[in-house]
């Protein structure tokens, strides 16, 4: 069966709430963002599908920074590649398309991104 590609707010939902279904359930990750940062679902899930609705279609539903608020987080430099590893299974196991691959290509600039401030801050000393 051929997967489909991103196309819409739908399959973003989609992706991001299958997604952190994962990270909520990691024994890694599921503890920063559940036990250490109390992370509120119901209110963090909208902000990421409008995050990756923004990033991928350009609505400008996202105007946050979000580099600052995981700067207190207990974050260690594998947590990247941790979460990296399950944002492209996710996609994977979804989508197939120019609009996934760019979802993944995405999120790789994203946790390099954050992991390369993250330690010009010192976060990793």
């Amino acid at each position: 069966m051929n997967k489909p590609d991103i196309r819409n707010d739908d399959d973003i939902k989609l992706l991001v709430h299958t997604f952190y279904g994962k990270v909520e359930n990691d024994e890694r990750l599921g503890y920063i963002f559940n036990d250490f940062a109390e992370v509120d679902w119901d209110h963090h899930l909208p902000n990421m599908v409008d995050f990756w609705s923004n990033l991928l279609f350009q609505t400008g539903r996202y105007k946050g920074r979000p580099f600052r608020q995981h700067l207190p987080l207990p974050i260690q430099k594998d947590d990247f590649i941790r979460w990296l590893n399950l944002f492209k299974e996710t996609v994977d196991d979804l989508f197939a398309g120019k609009k996934a691959e760019f979802a993944k290509e995405m999120a790789s600039k994203i946790a390099a991104s954050f992991a390369l401030r993250m330690e010009m801050e010192g976060k990793f000393d």
